[in-house]
């Protein structure tokens, strides 16, 4: 039960007068039902209320709290994602910068190879390219690691029209061995003749090659069509074989290249002792071929222990 001079709403004892009939309590406002009930109020005093309608501590506590996990939670989320970026910009200037370590002891060295080029054609498309194809052979008396090509458009009167630049079909060549090679050149412009120059890296040390060999190569005429290749290729080493490739090349009667092709086997793992055959198929010219020529390159798998 209400005790006189006490707010029935909230218990308070700071009741004040606010008319003749009217009092009201000081810390609700709210009017109290009935002055007669109360004795006479202590005045007003201003400054001290605790309404709990207005603000109360424990009713938003819980929203305060989820406030601030939220921005804890969001600045965490914001930090990671500063870091993984500061860690992705490293490594991809790690990458940017990174470069292969030669041992000094080696002696490697970019030179200009001695060697001979045969076959060499150039071959114009439909839309103003042309791909110059040809074989290299290393007489430099070293190893040769990533030989590159360089094509030369000369005028009439030895003018260089610009140059363009192409890979071997392999990326380490020994000494006495041969390499075909492709250099695109795009748009074209019009040129009397061209000269090709060579340059590589001199390589020493194991070359970890996979022993692969070609074998029963046949050439087959297609009336009124082309040529047929066929072949089987043998991994004889004792190593699984990836991104095993083979390009082969038809040389006509004039000793240029009247056509090319290259493939890659389907089969992901070629391994030890197993043979596969291979066909080309060669349109480009009705010309039977007078020889062919016809490489493979791979590389071993690495091996793992579980």
């Amino acid at each position: 039960m209400t005790q006189p001079n006490q707010c029935p709403s909230c218990g308070s004892t700071n009741i004040y007068r606010e008319s003749a009939t009217i009092y009201r309590c000081s810390d609700c406002f709210d009017k109290l039902p009935s002055a007669a009930m109360y004795d006479s109020p202590p005045p007003k005093v201003y400054g001290t209320s605790q309404n709990t309608d207005t603000f109360s501590l424990t009713k938003y506590k819980y929203v305060l709290i989820a406030v601030v996990v939220g921005w804890m939670v969001f600045g965490s989320i914001i930090t990671a994602v500063f870091n993984s970026n500061s860690q992705n910009s490293s490594s991809i200037q790690e990458e940017e910068n990174q470069s292969i370590t030669l041992d000094p002891n080696l002696n490697v060295v970019e030179i200009i190879p001695e060697g001979e080029f045969f076959y060499v054609n150039g071959f114009p498309d439909s839309i103003g390219n042309t791909y110059f194809v040809g074989t290299f052979t290393n007489r430099s008396g070293h190893s040769l690691l990533m030989p590159k090509f360089t094509v030369t458009l000369l005028s009439e009167d030895g003018t260089s029209l610009g140059s363009s630049d192409g890979y071997g079909e392999k990326n380490l060549i020994e000494n006495d061995e041969s390499v075909s090679f492709e250099v695109l050149w795009s748009s074209i412009p019009k040129y009397h003749h061209y000269e090709i120059a060579v340059t590589a890296t001199t390589y020493q040390g194991d070359l970890n090659r996979p022993n692969l060999n070609l074998d029963s190569i046949q050439l087959k005429k297609v009336k009124n069509k082309g040529t047929i290749l066929t072949g089987k290729i043998q991994n004889s080493g004792t190593s699984i074989v990836n991104f095993t490739r083979i390009k082969c090349l038809i040389i006509g009667a004039n000793d240029k290249v009247i056509d090319y092709a290259s493939l890659a086997l389907e089969k992901e793992d070629f391994l030890p002792k197993e043979s596969q055959t291979f066909s080309f198929e060669f349109y480009r010219s009705k010309e039977f071929p007078s020889l062919y020529y016809c490489e493979t390159d791979g590389i071993n798998k690495e091996s793992s222990s579980n």
